[in-house]
Formats: structure tokens, C-alpha cells, sequence
């Protein structure tokens, strides 16, 4: 009835997939190999960076890239809404065994490693990425490893970073309309809150992962033995000097005391 629709009411889902028409043709014609490479130099930064001013210039990096490509920040925000739960624990734990410091620098890059990734995901497509890691780890096939199955099992990762959060956001919903309360408590009722959430959120990750099987099964996943591709984009001079100049910067972030 209509009483049951009021309570099932949920806010408007927002999608962490960027338009292609507002990404700007420089970012979105660039190789995807540099995309990921710089996204490796940039997790390699915030490992080797140890104190909060460094990850401030991370942040800052990040949000410059994010402009540069349009991206919308709330999406950002909202798709990792998951890794918050967890930048939350580490945060208390490292507080609590070491210092707060500590545990402020642990909790922020995690977080600033999951929105690097999901600012990847947002100005690149599941199948450039795809390719992009099959050219890179191609010469790795010649000594024996399976570089297509590695790289649509890291495809299908990516993927499941947006899904992840839809899943949060419908579980989420779905306790509420049940009576879970996520706003009182404090912090700690807040953090057991959102820990019952990780029991049907996984149950929902694995039916999809389930069905992704199923589909793939269908369509004769692995049968051929020379995948065909329509990406047909060569490394140009362009992006390598925007390798160059994000590889320096990333160095840069790192070097910060």
C-alpha cells in the first residue's frame, strides 16, 4: 500500500560514472596505460608519505586531477562510503595501541587511496582499463602467466568499487525501512550501525559475483585463446610527457616531511 511505499522511500542513487561528454577530450583520449600508471604512482606515494601534510598534498593533487576531469566530488564521497567503515576502525585502533597521529595518517590514505581509484574509474571505462593492463603485463605472458584472466579478474575489481557502494546504500535502506537507526548512539553505536551492515552486504556482493559467473559461463568465457579488441589508440608523445610530469609530482608528494 501506500504506507509500505513511504517507508521504502530511498534518496536518488548518484552515479560515479563521469559523462564522456564532460570529460575533457585531453584526459579522455589519454592512454590507459598512463591513467593506471599514474595511479600506481600515487598509491606508491601515499605509502611512502608518513606524516598528514604530505597526504594534504596528495589530497590536493587529487582534487586538482579531479577538476581537470570533471569529476563530481559527491559521487566521489559517496562511492567510498564503504572504505569509511573500515579508515573509521583503523583510525580508533592505531589511536589506540599507538598515537592519534598515527592513526590519522593510516586512516587518511586509505581514504585517499580509495578515491584515487574511484577517480580512475570515473575517467575510464571497465573495458580501456582492461586492455590497458593486458598491454602492460603482456611481456609477463611469454614466461607462462594467464595475462587475460589476471586482467579481467582485475577488470571485474574495478568494476565492483561503484557496486560496492550501491549495495552499502540499498542494504542501508533496506535496514531502515526495518527500524536500524545510523544516526544516534555516537560514535561507537554509529560504528556498530554500519558493522551490522557487512554481514548482507557481502551476501549481496557474492550473489552478483554469482551471477557474473553464470554470464560469463554462458558466453564461452575462455574458449578462444586470442581475445580480439576495437581499441585501436597508440602511445603518443603526449602522454608521455603527462606520465613524466604526474611521476615528478607523485615524487614530490612523497618527498614532503
Amino acid at each position: 500500500g501506500s504506507g509500505n511505499r513511504r517507508f521504502c522511500h530511498t534518496a536518488p542513487m548518484v552515479s560515479l560514472r563521469t559523462s564522456p561528454s564532460r570529460i575533457p577530450r585531453s584526459v579522455r583520449t589519454l592512454d590507459g596505460r598512463v591513467k593506471i600508471a599514474l595511479l600506481m604512482a600515487f598509491s606508491v606515494a601515499l605509502f611512502w608519505a608518513h606524516s598528514l601534510s604530505a597526504l594534504a598534498v596528495a589530497a590536493a593533487l587529487l582534487a586538482v586531477v579531479m577538476a581537470l576531469g570533471r569529476v563530481r566530488w559527491v559521487a566521489v564521497l559517496k562511492g567510498g562510503a564503504p572504505a569509511y567503515v573500515i579508515a573509521a576502525f583503523l583510525l580508533v585502533y592505531n589511536g589506540v595501541s599507538l598515537d592519534w597521529m598515527a592513526g590519522a595518517v593510516v586512516a587518511a590514505r586509505v581514504l585517499l587511496l580509495v578515491w584515487g581509484s574511484l577517480v580512475l574509474v570515473s575517467l575510464a571505462t571497465a573495458t580501456e582499463l582492461s586492455e590497458a593492463l593486458r598491454r602492460l603485463l603482456t611481456p609477463l605472458g611469454r614466461v607462462g602467466l594467464p595475462v587475460r584472466d589476471v586482467t579481467t579478474a582485475l577488470s571485474i575489481a574495478l568494476r565492483f568499487i561503484p557496486l560496492t557502494a550501491e549495495e552499502l546504500v540499498g542494504v542501508r535502506a533496506a535496514q531502515a525501512s526495518r527500524g536500524a537507526s545510523f544516526q544516534g548512539g555516537g560514535l561507537r553505536g554509529r560504528l556498530a550501525a554500519y558493522g551490522g551492515l557487512m554481514v548482507p552486504l557481502f551476501v549481496g556482493l557474492f550473489r552478483r559475483a554469482d551471477r557474473l559467473a553464470a554470464a560469463m559461463d554462458a558466453r564461452c568465457f575462455g574458449a578462444s585463446t586470442a581475445p580480439t579488441t576495437l581499441d585501436g589508440r597508440r602511445f603518443r608523445g603526449s602522454d608521455g610527457a603527462v606520465l613524466l610530469v604526474g611521476i615528478a609530482l607523485c615524487i614530490a608528494v612523497a618527498l614532503v616531511p
